[in-house]
């Protein structure tokens, strides 16, 4: 014996699959996603002579996320030429129950600002 599909059977099948989907969507999930946050904080600068790390950012990240640092021009799509920038970074564990501070420092080689990508004539434009 066959059961042939009629508009009864499809009718009970889709509510079905609806209701399956519906409390599916509905369920409380137990998974955690971490915090992706990257929160400015701060920028310093100082450009005398003697110093290194010229400029100073501070972030509040995710707990625990790692974080690669880039460096661009002003349209975040080219990379930083004509001038030699060092990243270093310190990272604070826990500053709340949900982030980290990440200190961004910026060496620079002064010497080369004039002549690099970065350079408007009048300040430095670029992204992290």
């Amino acid at each position: 014996s066959t059961v042939k599909p009629n508009a009864t059977n499809m009718q009970s099948s889709t509510f079905k699959s609806i209701c399956a989907a519906a409390t599916f969507l509905a369920s409380p999930t137990v998974a955690q996603i971490g915090n992706w946050d990257i929160v400015y904080q701060s920028l310093e600068t100082d450009f005398q002579n003697s110093v290194t790390n010229e400029i100073t950012l501070d972030y509040l990240i995710g707990t625990g996320r790692t974080f690669n640092i880039d460096l661009f021009d002003k349209d975040c799509t080219e990379p930083i030429t004509g001038m030699t920038i060092t990243p270093s970074t310190v990272r604070t564990n826990g500053i709340t129950a949900d982030h980290d501070q990440l200190e961004i420092m910026l060496d620079l080689d002064k010497t080369d600002i004039t002549s690099s990508n970065i350079w408007s004539g009048i300040k430095l434009e670029f992204c992290v």
